[in-house]
């Protein structure tokens, strides 16, 4: 059944006691075995993941009324810490992009967030124009970032759901989770993890509920013989296998990765760091983490992920942007491409 999220559907933050519940219900070492391992014979899936185009308004053009919020440490961000030039191209960069993945053709697309920069409607329609040619296809899943809910104010005004929210659609009734069955083989999971909030908070919460649908889920017949996989905004890890901060991270990425990794999750994947990075599985990690990091950020990569299943396993592969080609090209030997390692 497809479902198209209302806004109503951001999750109010979970209170410390109820998330500290969760978490040690969740609990596991890293070392224990996976639920399962999945031993495939059926065919391959394709799926391309890119994130965090942050497409943003001009500094000059921002209506000052929208400024009276939390906007104005956006603002702040862009004149004096240098965000304004880090995604001055990201129009023309995104372009490239979708042009790529046209051409690509994989079996699905996975965005993980930040579609904008402070969450305003000119932001958004412009990622609405440059995104379009991928806008009617069914083969595609996408989630807000902490950006695209960057005030209250947007949140409640709706015009990402208005305009994105048919990425959100659901093989499975009921959402969320977002469930995209894909081919014979592959269940890709997707939950919503972003939320306003304060002025000094970019933090992401699952909720209890949502956790709580999503054990439910991974149990969930029409899952079963599947390699899953699961998508969010927020790592559960930074590059270096530590949790990131209480202030910019996933509040509750321990319950995640344990009800993950008691499910069958082989793979997770997300946005949120602009850094792009794969970790494998044992490094602070029970599941393989992998992050294509901003796709239009000009002090890093800026390249998406090809990952595809098979009946040996996961392999992972990149693709970046070449300024000189105005195009994006294969990475060849980037950093932890190839063979994933299975559930720690």
């Amino acid at each position: 059944m497809a479902a198209s999220p209302p806004s109503a559907r951001i999750l109010p933050a979970t209170s410390s006691t109820d998330a500290s519940a969760v978490r040690d219900r969740y609990s596991i070492p890293i070392s224990s075995a996976p639920a399962s391992t999945v031993e495939q014979e059926g065919s391959s899936v394709k799926i391309a993941h890119f994130s965090d185009i942050h497409i943003t308004a001009n500094s000059s053009a921002i209506p000052w009324r929208a400024m009276l919020s939390k906007r104005i440490v956006g603002w702040l961000n862009l004149q004096l810490l240098g965000r304004k030039g880090d995604f001055r191209e990201a129009a023309s960069i995104t372009s490239a992009l979708v042009e790529d993945l046209r051409e690509l053709q994989a079996d699905h697309i996975l965005f993980t967030g930040d579609l904008s920069g402070l969450a305003l409607d000119s932001e958004f329609e412009e990622a609405h124009r440059l995104l379009e040619p991928l806008l009617g296809s069914d083969r595609i899943t996408g989630l807000p970032g902490n950006h695209d809910f960057y005030v209250p104010a947007a949140a409640r005004a709706g015009t990402y759901d208005r305009l994105f929210g048919v990425w959100e659609k659901s093989d499975l009734a009921e959402p969320p989770p977002i469930v995209r069955l894909l081919g014979d083989d592959v269940a890709l999971i997707a939950l919503r993890d972003s939320r306003p909030n304060a002025f000094h908070d970019s933090s992401g919460l699952v909720g209890a509920d949502q956790l709580g649908r999503l054990e439910k889920t991974l149990a969930d017949p029409a899952l079963e013989g599947r390699r899953k996989l699961l998508a969010l905004h927020y790592g559960p890890r930074r590059s270096s296998g530590e949790p990131d901060g209480r202030l910019h991270g996933l509040r509750d990425a321990e319950a995640l990765l344990s009800i993950a990794h008691e499910g069958g999750i082989e793979l997770v994947l997300h946005g949120h760091l602009h850094n792009r990075f794969v970790l494998p599985a044992g490094d602070g990690t029970p599941i393989t983490i992998a992050n294509p990091g901003s796709a239009t950020h000009s002090r890093y990569e800026r390249a998406y992920h090809i990952i595809e299943t098979g009946a040996e396993g996961i392999e992972l592969s990149a693709r970046r942007y070449d300024p000189d080609a105005g195009a994006f090209a294969p990475w060849e030997d980037a950093p932890g491409s190839g063979a994933l390692p299975p559930p720690a």
